[in-house]
Order: C-alpha cells, then structure tokens, then sequence
C-alpha cells in the first residue's frame, strides 16, 4: 500500500500544499485511498485528425472536430444550432453585465444556425476577435493560445511544440498553452493544457496514473530546457502564512530561494 513518504520529495510536499486543509493525516489516508484509482484527464476525446476552423455563414470561424462542429449545440437542415445567453442585473446604479446580489437580474437567449462557407484553415491562423466563442470552448480551450508574455517562455513554446507537437503532452487533447516545469528540477517537463496545468501536481498517486507518469517521466526530458528561475510560481506571503498555520509547517519551504 503506497503512502505519501513514497512520493518524490518535491511532489509529497506538493501534494501536501495543495490540501493543506485537510491536514497531514487526511492527505495520508487520500494516497492510500486513492491506489489503484488513476486520476482522470480533461475528458475531451482525442482528436482523429487536426481541428480546423471553418468560416460559418455568421460571418466568424468555428472549430472542426472529426466532422463535427465543437460549438453547436446539434445539427439541422438548417445548419449547425448555436445557442447563447446574455444576463444583466440592473442595481441602484444602472445595468450591469452578469449577476449581481440585491439587483434584478434578466437574461434573453439567441439562437441561430451556421453554414459552413468556406473550407477550413489551421486554428491558430484566425485572429482571436474572429473566433466563436460560445458552448466550451471557454471552458477547456479549444482555441490555441495567445503568444507568452515573455520571450524565454515564447521560445520554450517553440521548442517544445517543434519537439513533441502543439497539443497537451499529457491529454493529447487541447491546445497546449502553459510551459510546466519541475521545481524540484528546474527543468521542463511538457506542454500542457489550461486544465491539465491546473491539477497535475494534485495527483496522489505514486504510480500506474497518466498524470504520475507524466510527472516521474516527463515527454521534454531529453531536451533538456532550463526554466527561467525568475519566472518559476511564488505563492503570496499571506497564502504562505496560511498553509503553515493549518499544517503547522511551510512543506515547500526546501526549495523556495533563500
């Protein structure tokens, strides 16, 4: 049975960070609990083939998917259905986008059918204010991402995509957006998806699970790319502070710069 002292030191203390919570005995009992049961990926299938975005008879481009249009909400003789909602509140000062406590809110839905005009081009060719964004697509990130912020993390994009290709190295499934490095390292490990960026350090498991895998090997290892130390995540000192009133210690404490 694996326990958490089985992990690597830098993913117990990880691990540790991220349920801080619950405690030092509970993040045990969740390793333990956890065998055998592999984390789950974004969900998303894998595509057959390339995505691309058409030109749909609104006038915006729409991603293709394995002959299937990821923003429609179904397909009809009249095309493909689109669906979205717009809410406001109105408050004591006016109207105000979304919901608000104590206001009145209102919405109104809009539904139309697409066309495809004309065949389809690499997604990321199509400038961000052409793309529909209704349905998912804001919730996994279908569309590739903007360039980084920084040159250093523009060029690891380049390098990794050229390597091991532009989608998740770890779902295979969505665009890969964010550079992931090891801390323990320093060096890159992958190319990830928003999601998969999100939870893969919250893996429990030792082994036998995509996201541990992922981690004990990583696809970038043998290219060998340093990450800017000066870019690497810094908790706030307030979170910090918090962590180590519910544990009782700073678990990273080892590997934060002295």
């Amino acid at each position: 049975m694996p326990t958490l002292d089985d992990l690597p030191p830098y993913r117990r203390a990880k691990l540790l960070w991220d349920y801080a919570h619950f405690g030092v005995p509970l993040v045990e009992q969740m390793v333990r609990d956890r065998a055998g049961e592999p984390c789950s990926l974004s969900g998303v299938p894998v595509p057959a083939s390339p995505r691309v975005a058409i030109l749909g008879s609104d006038g915006r481009r729409h991603l293709m998917s394995d002959g299937q249009l990821i923003c429609a909400k179904g397909r009809a003789e009249q095309g493909w259905e689109h669906e979205q909602w717009c809410g406001w509140t109105e408050t004591a000062g006016g109207l105000v986008y979304g919901y608000r406590a104590g206001g009145t809110y209102e919405s109104v839905k809009h539904s139309w059918f697409v066309q495809a005009a004309a065949e389809g081009v690499p997604p990321a060719s199509v400038p961000p204010k052409q793309r529909c964004q209704y349905s998912s697509y804001g919730v996994f990130h279908y569309w590739p991402p903007p360039p980084a912020k920084t040159a250093p993390v523009r060029r690891l994009r380049a390098a990794l995509v050229e390597a091991l290709g532009p989608d998740c190295h770890l779902c295979h499934a969505l665009p890969g957006a964010m550079v992931d490095h090891d801390y323990a390292t320093g060096f890159v490990r992958g190319l990830l998806c928003k999601f998969c960026n999100r939870v893969v350090e919250e893996c429990p498991h030792v082994d036998g699970c995509p996201r541990a895998d992922y981690m004990t090997n990583p696809p970038a290892a043998h290219l060998a790319l340093p990450y800017p130390p000066y870019l690497a995540w810094k908790p706030k000192e307030s979170t910090r502070q918090q962590k180590i009133a519910l544990l009782g210690f700073d678990p990273l404490a080892e590997w934060r710069p002295s």
